[in-house]
C-alpha cells in the first residue's frame, strides 16, 4: 500500500503546475490591454506588430505554451489594429534587448536572472510584466493584484528610471507599488 501511495504521490509531483493557468488567463488578457496604455507606443510598434518576449525558466516551459497561446487565443486578430508576435527566451539564453521588444513578461526565477533581463529590457526602453508582484521589488514595471479585484500593480520608480510614461488612466485604476527598502 505504501508503494502505491508513493508512487501516486511522485506522479502528482512529477506532473504538477507551480503556476496557476487562471492567473496566467488573467495575464494574458490584460498585459496587451496595459502596454497600449503606454504613451508613444504607436512610435516604438514596428510594421504594425506589438512584440511581446516572455522569459522563463525550463522548468515553466509548459506554463509559459499555455500563457503563449492564451494571448492567441484572446487576440487571434490582435488589438486595436496591431498583430501580436510571440517570443520566447529561456533566462539561461539571453543575450541582449531587442529595441523592436515592445514588452518582456517574466516567469518566476532566481533574482539574479530578474535583476538582469529587467537591467538589459530597461536600456532598451521596454515595458516589463511579471507573474509574481514579488518581482516589482526587483523593479520590474508592471503586475497584476488578484486580491479583492483584479487592477494592475505599477511600480512608479521603475517606470520613471526606464524613461517609459503611461497614460494617466492606467495610475488611475492601478495599485501603486511601494518598496519599503
Amino acid at each position: 500500500m505504501k508503494f502505491i501511495f508513493s508512487i501516486l504521490l511522485f506522479a502528482s509531483v512529477l506532473f504538477s503546475s507551480t503556476l496557476n493557468n487562471s492567473i496566467l488567463e488573467i495575464h494574458a488578457t490584460l498585459m496587451p490591454k496595459i502596454l497600449l496604455l503606454e504613451n508613444n507606443i504607436e512610435k516604438k510598434i514596428k510594421n504594425n506588430v506589438i512584440n511581446i518576449t516572455i522569459a522563463y525558466e525550463k522548468t515553466n516551459y509548459n506554463e509559459m505554451k499555455f500563457f503563449k497561446q492564451a494571448i492567441n487565443r484572446k487576440y487571434p486578430e490582435g488589438i486595436s489594429g496591431y498583430e501580436i508576435k510571440i517570443n520566447v527566451i529561456e533566462y539561461a539564453n539571453l543575450k541582449e534587448c531587442s529595441n523592436e521588444t515592445n514588452a518582456v513578461y517574466v516567469f518566476p526565477s532566481s533574482k539574479e536572472n530578474i535583476d538582469n533581463i529587467v537591467q538589459k529590457y530597461k536600456s532598451c526602453h521596454t515595458v516589463t510584466f511579471a507573474y509574481d508582484k514579488n518581482y516589482l521589488s526587483n523593479n520590474v514595471m508592471l503586475s497584476i493584484s488578484l486580491d479583492k479585484k483584479v487592477k494592475p500593480i505599477i511600480n512608479l520608480k521603475a517606470v520613471k528610471d526606464s524613461g517609459i510614461s503611461f497614460r494617466p488612466i492606467l495610475l488611475s485604476i492601478s495599485k501603486v507599488y511601494k518598496n519599503d527598502k
